[in-house]
């Protein structure tokens, strides 16, 4: 396979998502935040109607079905920094894409 010209852009998108990829974690899933009711009679989410607030992430299982999992008011942030790592993979890889695409329409002109 012949080496390929990259650009300076492309080369540092690469650079980033390999850093990204190699030092980080990254979790393919959404966050969803989920407002219940805990069944206490005496509690606030029933008594004043304020409701508690639980942080969940969906993720889509091999089979398709969906599965929601709980995630500890300790772990939240660490949670949603590994899910935006994942879309910023997933933005370089489309904008490395588009790159490549653009490189081989002007060369079939």
């Amino acid at each position: 396979m012949k080496r390929v010209e990259r650009s300076r852009r492309e080369k540092d998108l690469l650079s980033k998502l390999s850093n990204i990829i190699n030092y980080s974690e990254f979790i393919h899933a959404n966050l969803v935040n989920v407002a219940r009711t805990c069944g206490n009679k005496n509690c606030r989410c029933i008594t004043k109607g304020q409701r508690h607030i639980s942080l969940y992430l969906t993720t889509i299982r091999k089979d398709g079905a969906r599965k929601m999992i709980y995630i500890p008011k300790a772990l939240e942030e660490e949670v949603r920094q590994m899910v935006a790592r994942y879309f910023r993979i997933r933005d370089i890889i489309e904008e490395v894409s588009d790159i490549n695409l653009e490189r081989v329409l002007s060369k079939k002109k």
